[in-house]
């Protein structure tokens, strides 16, 4: 039986330039580091070959992209329809980012709880049971009747992908070996989520104007029931055996008390955020100064848990070992201005189009076809380079494409052409988040041993929804307050003004990718290779 550290695996490969870990008799590490003696034994390393048949192998990939593609699209849907669903459910005006807000709030609390739990009691079956519910669920918000219900079911369906999300990345990197398969598999989850978004806002325009926004849901709902079902045969049993029970693992074995230091942190934060995002006059209230104030004592809190976590040879969620890593600390700092960014662009542009240029829900969701066709390119070739280009050209490259997409839409002109502007700027969107979905989801789980991927699947998209939940807020705070603060008289000038400010804001955090990439990924290799890693110092 091999012995892992809980965060970084002693027997697996290390990274570029760097020494294996030697181990003890014991298949611990030396007392000289410290950090490494947290241990957890697993029957085996990660998967050196194909795990199930290239047909089920297909299916995998096809299921596991699909939940991806659905949540996403739900949001997508969400944007695009608000207004009409604000007015059909009669929600506040204070209230409209609330549905969007919960999903992330509710998520973003619960995605390395179930991650930790996944990795003992089963992948599969924490992301069949997730799934179902999140089928439910969606059913219900094509019900909802009131603003009340609405924000209700949003956050249980935030709960439900909380459960799918982290235990996608176990699933394939205990499925998949390094090489072709597990690099499509990680392309096309990475090509899933924004194209569900763009394809959600366009449908979600659509069925607005037309057979109402609930058929959105409801369809959205018989398609997700369809992939439900096919996980329960297509997905394979990811499951690493050790010699105490699964309830004696959960109480052991898993660092509950960082679990809840960390979830109440991010849960108060992003509450917070949610309250500046319905109007930035909240940051002032003294309940969100104290809140702000908890939130970032338990977050300094939690590295020095970790630390002593590690000196007493217990689980550490994450342990400070990996921040130390050059990849994983530039990947998770690059996925966070990246999605706060894209989230930001989508979310703004679907205003301008229609608080702006006075467009209907329908005509602004069909602009956004530049955007699928773009990102479907990136995603096919990205199949191909991953292994075959550096890591460091790839999001450099992609980076100072997707960097201008934000500064075409902060000079816009309020009667701008679009195919003059607003086409490019959509065209342009996609380009870095697609390729770093893959990217940093290669060398996140990299980071992680094979018996903990579904909490490295966890870490991955808690950092990318915290960067929409920040991105989100600051945007729509600063928007809010220049549009206030204009000294025109005209009202869509003035919100044209807020507008600007938020692209420009936009622009900045795009550009942080560029710095971030260019610096962190600097001495980066290729990623993905067959039996091999080849990654940053």
């Amino acid at each position: 039986m091999e012995k892992f550290e809980v965060g970084i695996a002693v027997s697996e490969p290390p990274y570029p330039g760097e020494e294996p870990t030697p181990t003890t008799s014991h298949g611990s590490t030396p007392s000289s580091d410290v950090e490494s003696q947290s241990t957890c034994t697993v029957s085996s390393p990660a998967p050196v070959s194909m795990q199930v048949s290239k047909a089920r192998g297909t299916v995998v990939i096809a299921t596991l992209a699909g939940i991806n593609f659905l949540n996403t699209m739900g949001s997508g849907i969400l944007i695009a329809a608000l207004p009409r669903i604000a007015s059909d459910v009669g929600l506040d005006a204070s209230l409209i980012l609330w549905p969007a807000a919960v999903y992330a709030l509710a998520a973003g609390c619960l995605l390395h709880v179930f991650g930790s739990v996944a990795d003992i009691i089963g992948a599969k079956k924490v992301w069949v049971v997730g799934s179902f519910f999140f089928v439910i669920f969606t059913i219900a918000l094509g019900f909802a009747a009131t603003g009340l219900q609405v924000i209700m079911c949003r956050t249980c369906l935030g709960v439900a992908m909380s459960m799918c999300l982290p235990t996608t990345v176990s699933l394939i990197s205990n499925t998949f070996p390094r090489g072709h398969w597990r690099n499509t598999a990680f392309a096309m989850n990475g090509m899933a989520q924004p194209l569900g978004y763009a394809l959600g806002l366009v449908l979600g325009g659509i069925f607005t104007d037309t057979i109402g926004w609930r058929w959105s849901y409801w369809i959205m709902a018989m398609i997700n029931f369809c992939v439900s079902v096919a996980s329960i045969w297509s997905l394979p049993h990811v499951q690493h055996h050790s010699k105490k029970k699964w309830t004696r693992q959960l109480i052991e074995d898993v660092d509950w008390v960082g679990v809840v230091i960390l979830s109440v942190a991010l849960g108060l934060l992003l509450y917070v955020l949610a309250l500046v995002t319905s109007s930035y006059r909240n940051i002032g209230k003294p309940v969100s100064i104290v809140l702000l104030t908890v939130s970032t004592i338990m977050l300094v809190a939690f590295p020095c848990w970790m630390r002593y976590q590690v000196k007493r040879s217990r689980p550490a969620l994450i342990p400070n070992r990996l921040w130390r890593k050059a990849s994983f600390t530039a990947a998770c700092l690059s996925v966070f201005f990246c999605w706060a960014s894209l989230n930001g662009i989508e979310y703004f542009t679907t205003l301008y189009f229609q608080q702006v240029q006075g467009l209907s829900a329908l005509q602004s969701s069909i602009r956004y076809f530049s955007q699928i066709i773009m990102g479907t390119a990136v995603n096919v070739a990205l199949v191909y380079l991953i292994s075959r280009v550096r890591v460091f050209y790839l999001t450099v490259f992609s980076a100072c494409i997707t960097v201008v997409s934000p500064a075409i839409m902060a000079t816009v002109q309020i009667n701008a052409n679009y195919w003059m502007g607003p086409f490019w700027a959509l065209f342009f969107c996609p380009v870095n988040p697609w390729v770093l979905f893959s990217i940093s989801n290669l060398i996140i789980s990299d980071a992680f041993p094979a018996e903990i991927q579904s909490l490295a699947g966890g870490v991955f998209n808690e950092v990318a929804q915290f960067g929409n939940s920040v991105g989100l807020a600051v945007t729509a705070a600063i928007a809010a307050s220049v549009t206030e603060h204009s000294k025109s008289q005209d009202k869509t000038v003035a919100l044209m003004d807020g507008f600007r400010a938020a692209f420009w804001t936009i622009f900045a955090s795009t550009a942080a990718v560029l710095v971030i990439s260019a610096i962190g990924l600097r001495n980066s290799g290729t990623i993905g290779k067959h039996d091999e890693v080849d990654e940053t110092k």
